[in-house]
């Protein structure tokens, strides 16, 4: 693997090639963007080529002993620090024992590089420790945190960091690695990198998960919801859903997070019915007729107020809520705003 391998990145791939031919290499880096979408992939290709015996001028050979131990995680000028299983947070700990590695001068190289996986879920003294080594890092060291949100990273880490944007994967790129390397037929593939939003991580856990079909056993149970029942809904969303069945905290997290997406996109759906603008893309398209019928029983208060029920779910699912109690929260407050505004409507004619 090499850049060639980078598909959909070709701006950073470009500002790379030519920071590294001129030889001006940041120490500090933050790759920002929504999950799946290749900063990982990116980061570890940099490194590669950043320790690269070769010479070549603008790529890894990834044929010399270095590459070849970077692929298999085996290189000791490069560290990897990640939150540990089932934690949501880096810990101060943890960036202590990344400060003794990084004070060590390189083992091989003129470089050392550290990769930060999740770097916006930091505490509060992990941030901070990190910053100290930000602002004196080893002439050396070569930092780079990968982050999905900006808005979680302290200031003062941004300021000591050059900031690179990774874009979403177009629809394009991500049926093409779907159908290329996962062996999916075209429609599949195409309906999948639909609903991914760009990530190809999101697309091939969608494909995993069968998600196609619940996305239409969620529309069916939306569509025809008229009481207040919000029990027995419960239960058949946590069956459909298989919720009981993960035991890895973080795991169940992302499986609920598309679960909660479904819904978001449902009502964004219904709403983008209600005024009209029906000629933007649906996500749930072959239910347009439906969703147009339907939104004329809602006003677009009561539909913003479900979209913000929803948002407001999914904030606090990364906040460690509990999620069984989230999921059963979020599905009595929607059933009540609409069996409320199927009561006010009875009440007007």
């Amino acid at each position: 693997m090499s850049f060639a391998e980078i598909i959909g990145q070709d701006q950073v791939l470009s500002l790379f090639k030519n920071t590294i031919q001129n030889k001006r290499l940041a120490h500090a880096y933050i790759f920002a963007g929504q999950e799946g979408i290749g900063k990982m992939k990116f980061a570890k290709e940099l490194a590669k080529k950043i320790f690269c015996q070769s010479g070549k001028i603008d790529d890894a050979c990834d044929i010399c002993s270095i590459c070849k131990r970077i692929v298999t995680d085996n290189f000791a000028d490069l560290f990897f620090l990640l939150p540990e299983k089932n934690h949501r947070v880096i810990k101060l700990e943890q960036l202590r024992h990344l400060q003794e590695i990084l004070y060590v001068k390189p083992v091989e190289s003129k470089h050392k590089i550290v990769i930060i996986e999740d770097a916006d879920k930091m505490n509060e003294e992990a941030s901070n420790c990190l910053l100290k080594t930000l602002e004196e890092p080893p002439l050396y060291a070569i930092i780079l945190l990968i982050v999905t949100s900006l808005e979680s990273v302290s200031e003062t880490i941004k300021s000591r960091c050059q900031i690179v944007r990774f874009s979403p994967l177009s629809v394009k790129v991500v049926k093409k690695i779907l159908t290329e390397q996962f062996q999916l037929d075209n429609n599949l593939a195409e309906q999948l990198a639909f609903i991914s939003s760009g990530s190809l991580r999101r697309a091939t856990m969608l494909m995993d998960a069968n998600a196609l079909e619940k996305k239409h056993w969620l529309a069916r149970k939306l569509l025809e919801i008229n009481r207040m029942d919000n029990l027995t809904f419960s239960k058949e969303v946590f069956n459909e859903w298989n919720i009981q069945d993960f035991d890895v905290l973080e795991e169940k997290r992302l499986h609920v997070k598309e679960l909660f997406f479904l819904f978001l996109m449902f009502y964004r759906d219904m709403l983008i019915c209600k005024t009209g603008g029906t000629n933007f893309l649906l996500y749930y398209d072959n239910w347009k007729d439906s969703l147009i019928a339907r939104s004329k029983s809602f006003s677009e208060k009561m539909l913003f107020n479900i979209l913000d029920i929803i948002k407001t779910s999914l904030k606090h699912l990364d906040y460690n809520a509990n999620i069984n109690l989230l999921i059963e929260n979020m599905i009595t407050e929607i059933l009540c705003v609409q069996s409320n505004h199927k009561h006010f409507v009875m009440g007007q004619s």
